[in-house]
């Protein structure tokens, strides 16, 4: 390939208003060089001791973050989201990438009609199907408590119905002002957008009271 530019030569050129990188015009266009991004270290976290934290209702504990542990069984997880019932002190509750499923879906969601400390749930890259995601959804409508809710990039797209349930919602529950999901339908899309708008304006207006 002669004559042609790579994208970054271009982009020198217009940001300078000149031809200051000549490499490629000339020559074969040569790649970019990218810098390797690191994986993340594994969570250090001890799923047995963060358990008898929230059973015993450790007010030191604020945050549960499981992300990217993927060996955790699911009667474990399930007996942590039934501890979560009763806990009053945790404000963050995180299952990313945790290979949960439907049964840790339905843990979630009876978890959330009875916790009221829970501010920020996030059970994003699992494998939460279609009916898993409606459960939790009816039951965030139950809870006033939680601000922010993530449930993108699960296995399989969970549908038009469980979209615009996302978008009402939305539209019910104005506490959420945090919403994790990338919408493949205009319609519900636009709701959701108008509704989290309208929810974090009315954030706003109780701080300045």
């Amino acid at each position: 390939m002669y004559t042609l530019m790579s994208n970054k030569q271009y982009y020198d050129a217009i940001c300078s208003g000149e031809i200051c990188n000549t490499e490629g015009i000339s020559s074969v266009v040569q790649p970019d060089k990218y810098k390797p991004v690191p994986d993340e270290p594994p969570n250090p976290t001890k799923i047995e001791e963060i358990l008898k934290s929230v059973q015993s209702n450790d007010k030191n504990l604020e945050e549960v973050n499981l992300n990217n542990i993927q060996d955790i069984p699911i009667a474990m997880l399930t007996e942590l989201c039934a501890a979560m019932k009763t806990n009053t002190h945790v404000r963050s509750f995180s299952l990313v990438a945790t290979k949960s499923g439907d049964p840790i879906a339905n843990a979630v969601a009876d978890m959330l009609r009875e916790n009221r400390s829970v501010q920020s749930l996030n059970i994003e890259s699992n494998f939460i199907s279609s009916t898993g995601l409606m459960a939790v959804l009816k039951a965030v409508r139950e809870n006033a408590t939680l601000t922010e809710l993530r449930v993108d990039n699960q296995r399989q797209w969970p549908g038009d119905a469980v979209e615009m349930e996302m978008a009402t919602v939305l539209e019910q529950c104005p506490s959420i002002v945090r919403f994790g999901y990338h919408f493949t339908q205009q319609g519900p899309r636009a709701r959701a957008a108008q509704a989290m708008t309208r929810n974090n304006e009315l954030r706003r207006q109780q701080k300045k009271r």
